[in-house]
């Protein structure tokens, strides 16, 4: 779970005005994380193909907030991952999300900031 600086101000402004912060934010983290996934997928070991095909993201809202994930049901994905006694890991899930913090961070806010600014504020 991440935390933006800056963001709960921007929602309640865009709440305010009129606007629909949950629409923008579910949009916003559906961007996210297919940003995560396209990077996973690039960042995945490739054998098959099977791991790198099975790579899914999704988003949902509940009344917990909106969540982004990018998910592999893929039965050996935990073990490139994080490697096994046998074979060192081969990571591609964190990284994807690690190496877009900065990016994610910065496009959720600008996200709220365009609704803001189409809101009339």
């Amino acid at each position: 779970m991440s935390h933006i600086e800056g963001v709960d101000s921007l929602i309640r402004k865009l709440n305010r005005l009129g606007g629909n912060s949950t629409v923008v934010l579910t949009n916003s983290i559906r961007k996210a994380t297919n940003l995560v996934q396209r990077d996973a997928k690039l960042n995945v070991p490739v054998d098959s193909g099977n791991l790198r095909r099975s790579i899914q993201a999704r988003t949902s809202t509940s009344p917990q907030g909106i969540q982004g994930e990018v998910f592999t049901n893929c039965e050996y994905a935990a073990y490139v991952e994080y490697g096994t006694r046998n074979a060192a890991a081969q990571p591609y899930l964190y990284p994807a999300l690690n190496q877009n913090k900065q990016e994610i961070d910065a496009m959720i806010k600008q996200d709220l900031r365009n609704a803001i600014q189409r809101a009339g504020g």
